[in-house]
């Protein structure tokens, strides 16, 4: 349920300081950072708060470079991991923790997002690749950004943000993107912009061209993230990729077998 304002502030400020206050370590690394920039909270945590819900990941973006906050997390000695896009995987417990430092984000570093000093919290959310993940809460001042998860709230609909196709055929994590899709579409039966379903028909169409199989390589891929893991089976892929295929325009497109 979407609130005013200042009660989501108010919400969202309670919610983060009492997960501060489990884990200390945690509440370390971001007083340190703030001493040198400012954070943004982006995605499942903010939109947990608003829905009441339990969440097990956290998604962060710094804005100090990747060097400092590499350095901040080992100096504080937080088991942790990185990732081929130089994000930074925390351990600790019960949550998970993804930071990166904005200079690592794939948007901002092609240019194809610009990056308004100005108006970060609004350039951030433009640079999610879906409307459903787009909700930024600067946790300097608490000043947020959900325009475009209240728009898929209001219509039920997944669509990508940005309209350029370099965007979308840029974007690395193409297995994460339509698992995701899936997933929204038998979690919630939502639908898919025309946007959203020409990327996951040519997207699905690169991964038969380049891994043989896309089921196959989708079943792989789909071990490396829990949810989507318990959440999706084989025939769940199958269903929603010949779903798409029925749905086009291309009549020469052909189904994929149970």
């Amino acid at each position: 349920m979407l609130t005013n304002d200042d009660n989501l502030k108010d919400l969202f400020r309670k919610r983060f300081y009492q997960t501060l206050s489990e884990y200390p370590l945690f509440k370390l690394l971001m007083y340190d950072i703030f001493t040198d920039g400012t954070a943004y909270i982006v995605g499942g945590y903010f939109r947990d708060t608003i829905k009441g819900l339990h969440s097990r990941d956290i998604d962060i973006i710094v804005d100090i470079n990747h060097k400092l906050l590499l350095e901040k997390i080992s100096t504080l000695q937080i088991p942790h991991s990185i990732n081929r896009h130089n994000g930074i995987k925390l351990d600790l417990a019960t949550i998970k923790i993804d930071i990166w430092s904005i200079e690592n984000n794939w948007a901002f570093k092609e240019n194809l997002v610009k990056l308004n000093s100005d108006d970060k919290i609004k350039c951030i959310a433009e640079g999610c690749f879906y409307n459903y993940d787009a909700l930024v809460i600067n946790l300097n001042s608490f000043n947020y950004n959900i325009r475009y998860y209240k728009e898929f709230e209001k219509k039920q609909e997944l669509r990508i943000l940005r309209k350029s196709s370099l965007y979308r055929n840029l974007n690395p994590t193409i297995e994460a993107n339509i698992l995701r899709a899936f997933y929204l579409r038998k979690k919630f039966n939502i639908s898919y912009t025309n946007n959203t379903k020409e990327y996951l028909i040519k997207r699905v169409g690169y991964l038969n061209d380049n891994h043989n199989n896309s089921i196959q390589r989708l079943v792989e891929i789909k071990t490396k993230y829990q949810k989507y893991n318990e959440f999706l089976s084989r025939r769940d892929i199958l269903l929603y990729i010949n779903e798409l295929y029925y749905s086009s325009n291309d009549n020469e497109q052909l189904f994929f077998k149970f």
